[in-house]
């Protein structure tokens, strides 16, 4: 449980291991990062191109180069932030996972086949479980897993955000050039790179940079408001994040159980 986000679940926690508690968030988040690219991919390709269809137009708007494409230092921070802010209040407020749903299991083989693999089939493979064994979840127990729930959910925001993102940084150097830059704008961008192959020149700038990360942090302020409010779209993305809760619960269940055995 320490390691996978939940270390408030652990009874008797030492001093230690609670002052641990915010680093071991942290390196779920990043871990949460990593499956977030290796093993939900395929179902955030699902929704991707959804995204850019909406926002390409919205690119190749002059109004969007001259505010967007103007900003910069603080003010471009500051509103960046404003969505990650407004999109982890929304998630906190409107996704937050039903515990007790989650940690209520019928009967013993229900509560075993929620377990991890390596307990279900190892340690505790001839363990009678007592579903009712365990207390109700304390305060800071059921924060702790509200909190994983919604770093699961900005994660995977933030992925997509640096796939639109990205996208778009491509798609500008392919397909604007310098002229077309100066004609949004009203003056000549901020070059960082230029190469010119086969008698076109292909141009990085910094206005394109400050264009494509602010549509990329609005995707992800998008794409968590549509899961939070679309019931199929989140039933999709969170079976495997529900699925983690569920898992973390059994073991708290089963931990319970053996310290008054």
């Amino acid at each position: 449980m320490r390691s996978n986000g939940a270390p408030t679940l652990v009874p008797r926690r030492s001093f230690w291991l609670a002052a641990a508690g915010p680093f071991l968030l942290i390196g779920f988040m990043l871990r949460s990062l990593v499956d977030a690219v290796t093993r939900r991919g395929s179902s955030m390709l699902q929704v991707i191109p959804l995204l850019l269809v909406a926002l390409t137009l919205s690119f190749f708007s002059t109004e969007v180069w001259q505010t967007i494409g103007r900003l910069h230092g603080l003010p471009l921070v500051l509103t960046t932030l404003l969505f990650v802010a407004l999109a982890a209040a929304f998630v906190t407020r409107q996704a937050r996972p039903d515990l007790d749903e989650l940690g209520h299991f019928a009967d013993g083989t229900e509560l075993r086949d929620a377990l991890p693999h390596r307990l279900a089939n190892g340690l505790l493979a001839d363990h009678e479980f007592d579903p009712d064994a365990a207390p109700r979840l304390r305060r800071a127990e059921r924060i702790n897993l509200v909190v994983i729930s919604v770093l699961a959910q900005v994660v995977t925001a933030a992925v997509i955000a640096v796939v639109v993102a990205a996208f778009f940084i491509v798609l500008g150097v392919l397909t604007v050039d310098r002229a077309a830059m100066v004609s949004w704008l009203g003056h000549g961008p901020r070059v960082v790179g230029s190469w010119r192959v086969a008698g076109h020149e292909y141009v990085l700038t910094n206005e394109l940079l400050r264009v494509s990360a602010f549509l990329g942090a609005f995707t992800g302020f998008y794409f968590i408001v549509s899961s939070s409010t679309d019931e199929a779209l989140r039933t999709h993305l969170a079976a495997g994040h529900r699925r983690h809760l569920r898992a973390c619960l059994a073991v708290r269940h089963a931990y319970w159980e053996l310290l008054r055995a």
